[in-house]
């Protein structure tokens, strides 16, 4: 068995503009320095292709306003895809593990989609978690884990009232950044109190203070 699964896409035909962070070649950086730092010659990696999410398994997590065909373009598709591509090859034992670089991204995107927030108009990662529930059962229960600054309130509005996934984001205190939300009284709703875990952190908290959270708060709560 592969241990690490790589899931690739840059999304070519996505982008803000040609100077914004939101563009393609954001990824491609990023994949030049796996290149630079050999990770691709590695025998235990191996580098698989994402495919477009179709629109049951897009309509599973969202309901898309006005239409899907009006919302949401192709390089949201292969994002999302690309997500559901990874957990296949774990739960079909192609890899131990894998690693979906994709964009665009998607922890902004509420359940019902109107348009983008934050760059996000599908939440790849919800739905991934519900594409494991359709093939693994719905009482699955899911851990995400999101590092990004900004507060995944997306991922929370979907994921807030449902006990079976544990959601605990990361991110810079709401106060100094947008969304401006994820605060720590944001712990869920009445049948899923205490599953989500918002952990606010100072404007520059480098990667010592990531590590010690890490260590000391997120690690204890997963083992749980």
């Amino acid at each position: 068995m592969t241990e690490v699964g790589l899931v690739f896409f840059p999304a070519f035909d996505w982008a803000i503009s040609h100077d914004h962070p939101e563009r393609q070649e954001r990824l491609l950086y990023t994949r030049d320095q796996i290149q630079e730092e050999g990770l691709f010659d590695h025998p235990s990696i191996r580098e698989y292709r994402p495919r477009l999410a179709t629109d049951e398994e897009i309509l599973r997590t969202h309901v898309v306003l006005p239409s899907l065909h009006h919302t949401v373009a192709e390089s949201h598709r292969i994002a999302a895809g690309g997500t559901i591509v990874a957990s296949d090859l774990v739960i079909d034992g192609l890899v131990k593990h894998a690693f979906a670089l994709l964009r665009p991204p998607g922890h902004h995107a509420n359940r019902i989609v109107h348009g983008s927030r934050g760059f996000c108009v599908l939440n790849n990662e919800a739905i991934m978690v519900d594409h494991l529930r359709h093939r693994l059962g719905a009482d699955l229960k899911v851990a995400i884990v999101d590092t990004d600054a900004h507060h995944a309130d997306g991922t929370q509005d979907i994921f807030y009232n449902d006990p079976g996934v544990l959601h605990i984001s990361l991110h810079q205190d709401g106060r100094t950044l947008y969304p401006g939300t994820g605060f720590t009284s944001e712990r869920g709703g009445p049948g899923a109190y205490g599953q989500t875990v918002n952990i606010p952190l100072p404007p520059g908290t480098g990667d010592e203070g990531m590590l010690m959270v890490m260590e000391r708060v997120v690690l204890p709560i997963l083992k749980e």
